[in-house]
């Protein structure tokens, strides 16, 4: 679906009934449904938390594992914080995997946010497996890794984690309040208790008043994991390839985006100064086919655009298409940028947790190199 300049993203109509937006008896009747299918998967939730928290050891790495996750279906900004921990990890002199699940992989293997990372960060490996444990060894025997970042890895009981970390998108941060389906919560709230450090994620599209209402709920479950807050910071724009290009100055821009939160990219654009005069808005992952760039085109040129802008996760897509485009396609360039020390804190965990060998500073004389 697409939306022009004039027309707000319409929100979908599972959104407006999880939210109540659609009244009427035939959304309360859906909302009643919906409340007793997820009645259904939170006793599914509870047992499989059940058997990994009582019954079952996790599968073990001979490497730290560091895991990045969420509460809620949709966006919260674990690729760009995938790409923090393996530049950090690289320039520890370190080699990461990213073990994904590979969710809507393509032919070969990779899924967006899988080629995201490997585009931003060549040095680390990139493993797409739905058994994460298998994923991890392959990568220390064939690649010779030496830490592991486990991606979209909350929910993922079946491999050990030396650091669980959470993220909460500042702007609906609870998924409506209700679990799949009723609303957008993977797992209860309370499994915040497993985390060991939580981040709140665009924590500049809010303020102070809501993110103390975020911490006391977080504190309900979970009264020792530091709770850092950061956002995402546009730093720059590229072409599909890669190369950076500078800012369009008053060109008429366009916005394309496959993912869960468009709203947000569109938020983005308009606080870099370049404002969408129309919007392209598709499924979350979607895989683009050759068919559409000619629709792409057509929609580009019927609203006058110059330039039309993209995410990471749509341009390492778009590329593979190979197509002449007959406007540029720009890519805005994301990263995290945390609030006051919270670098720092996250710094100090990952240290924590990083064997001796990886420290220099600990190694004996005869040990150096």
């Amino acid at each position: 679906m697409h939306a022009g300049a004039d027309e707000p993203p319409k929100m979908p109509a599972y959104l407006e009934i999880i939210t109540g937006r659609r009244r009427g008896i035939g959304a309360s009747l859906l909302r009643g449904l919906l409340g007793v299918a997820a009645g259904g998967y939170r006793g599914i939730i509870g047992a499989r938390n059940g058997f990994y928290d009582y019954l079952r050891m996790p599968d073990e790495l001979p490497i730290p594992v560091i895991s990045v996750g969420n509460l809620t279906v949709g966006g919260t900004g674990k690729t760009p914080m995938a790409i923090w921990l393996c530049h950090y990890l690289c320039e520890r002199g370190l080699k990461p995997a990213v073990l994904s699940r590979g969710y809507k992989a393509d032919q070969e293997g990779f899924a967006d946010e899988m080629l995201v990372v490997s585009r931003r960060c060549p040095q680390a490996v990139a493993v797409a497996h739905r058994n994460r444990p298998a994923a991890g060894r392959l990568a220390i025997e064939q690649y010779g890794v030496n830490v592991a970042v486990l991606d979209d890895g909350f929910q993922h009981r079946r491999l050990f984690r030396d650091l669980d970390i959470v993220l909460i998108d500042a702007t609906n941060p609870f998924g409506f309040g209700h679990i799949l389906p009723r609303g957008l919560l993977r797992e209860p709230i309370k499994s915040l208790a497993r985390a060991d450090m939580i981040v709140l994620t665009r924590c500049n599209q809010g303020d102070e008043g809501m993110f103390e209402q975020i911490e006391r709920t977080v504190r309900l479950y979970n009264d020792e994991a530091p709770l850092l807050r950061s956002f995402h910071r546009p730093v720059g724009l590229t072409d599909l390839a890669g190369c950076g290009v500078p800012p369009p100055d008053g060109a008429r821009v366009g916005a394309l985006a496959g993912i869960a939160r468009p709203d947000t990219f569109a938020d983005t654009l308009t606080r870099m100064h370049l404002p969408p005069a129309a919007t392209f808005w598709l499924d979350d992952h979607h895989v683009y086919q050759p068919a559409e760039a000619d629709a792409l085109a057509d929609w580009a040129r019927t609203h006058h655009l110059d330039v039309v802008l993209t995410t990471e996760k749509d341009a390492v897509k778009l590329k593979k298409l190979g197509t002449d485009w007959p406007m540029p396609i720009l890519v805005v360039r994301i990263d995290v940028e945390f609030v006051g020390d919270g670098a720092k804190i996250l710094a100090d965990r990952i240290e924590a947790i990083l064997p001796e060998e990886a420290h220099p500073e600990k190694r004996k004389p005869s040990e150096q190199p």
